[in-house]
């Protein structure tokens, strides 16, 4: 499909650094601008990657979920097994890997908090999460102010 999606977000770089930023003075609000802009370029970069990301990590949470689940509670125990009974999204499916990843991380992040988590599986989990941190292809750009945020006038005295 032309144009891609990453093409739109660049056209939209493109614009707003051309047409619009220029015609922003205050310091402040070039500095958002600029960071918008980086994380529209972000985006761009990154969209191709997270398809990819999401099925590796879908797969890679199902494991760990499955080391986890003898030692958690019964009732999360069974809602693990439930939600690794189901088939992987088709690799097609943005949203679809999208909300298997939310469910995946949700039961995951009980399970880590569970009491009878031995010290071999707290690493585990730790080992995992530090590893996916890494490699999550979204990074935003987050604006660094060169000078403070304008302050806004109170209007209760």
């Amino acid at each position: 499909m032309r144009p891609t999606v990453e093409e739109q977000l660049q056209g939209t770089c493109r614009i707003l650094e051309t047409v619009v930023a220029p015609a922003v003075a205050e310091p402040y609000a070039r500095m958002i601008l600029d960071a918008l802009v980086g994380n529209l370029r972000m985006l761009s970069a990154a969209l191709p990657a997270v398809p990819g990301f999401l099925r590796e990590d879908n797969q890679a949470s199902g494991r760990l979920l499955d080391a986890l689940r003898a030692s958690v509670p019964s009732g999360l125990a069974v809602r693990i097994a439930a939600a690794l009974d189901h088939a992987e999204p088709d690799a097609a499916d943005s949203a679809a890997l999208d909300a298997r990843n939310r469910q995946l991380r949700e039961l995951l992040g009980e399970a880590v908090c569970a009491e009878g988590l031995t010290p071999e599986l707290r690493a585990a989990a730790l080992k995992y999460m530090t590893g996916r941190a890494s490699r999550v292809p979204m990074r935003f750009v987050l604006p660094t102010p060169n000078t403070p945020a304008p302050r806004h006038a109170d209007t209760t005295r």
